[in-house]
């Protein structure tokens, strides 16, 4: 479960990531990498990161892997 504590870097939490990753995504669909990327150079964060945050989107229908290209899913997307 993605439960921050007091202790935690709320900046590194998935559920913070996930806003940096959903606004970039707002723009334009990204390739995986690039995005990967882009909020690395961003915010700081490692693979394993970036993975449970893509995971945490995709679990959530936030937004939809087709092979490598991430989009924001839109309520017209949505079924």
């Amino acid at each position: 479960m993605l439960k921050p504590t007091k202790y935690e870097n709320l900046n590194k939490n998935p559920l913070v990531i996930g806003s940096f990753i959903l606004r970039k995504l707002k723009v334009k669909p990204y390739n995986l990498e690039d995005l990967y990327q882009t909020i690395k150079k961003e915010e700081g964060l490692n693979l394993d990161q970036f993975f449970n945050c893509i995971s945490f989107l995709w679990l959530a229908d936030a937004i939809e892997l087709n092979k490598y290209q991430v989009k924001i899913i839109t309520k017209s997307d949505s079924k």
